[in-house]
């Protein structure tokens, strides 16, 4: 696999994720230990991934060679990534984030070209 391919390339992540926190992804961690999910996408973050777009528009080489973020945190990173895609009506979910992220998803929700995209995905809001 090419390693200087950006990961749009690689999943079809449904553009309306893009403008989503990158925290957002805790929202498909529903089963995995939070403490792994949030040293990632607390790494995530700390190297200026802030948002979902920014995620995937960077290369597989890109992400491995952010500080504390490794391969292993690419793995969970894809499985993640792959569940929104899967399932985008995780959106639907924000009743297992905090406060301030639930409320900043919400907002996002509501903008015109973000609803029109989730109605378009059959997820009603």
């Amino acid at each position: 696999m090419n390693q200087n391919v950006s990961l749009k390339f690689l999943l079809p992540v449904p553009k309306v994720f893009y403008p989503f926190p990158i925290q957002f992804l805790r929202i498909a961690a529903s089963d995995s230990p939070s403490k792994g999910i949030s040293r990632i996408l607390n790494s995530l973050q700390e190297n200026e991934y802030i948002t979902i777009d920014d995620v995937v528009n960077s290369t597989m080489k890109e992400l491995t060679q952010a500080r504390n973020f490794g391969k292993k945190g690419l793995l969970i990173l894809f499985d993640l990534l792959e569940a929104i895609t899967m399932n985008p009506e995780l959106i639907l979910e924000t009743h297992i984030l905090e406060q301030p992220l639930r409320d900043e998803i919400e907002r996002i929700k509501q903008v015109p070209p973000i609803k029109k995209q989730l109605l378009e995905l059959g997820i009603k809001i």
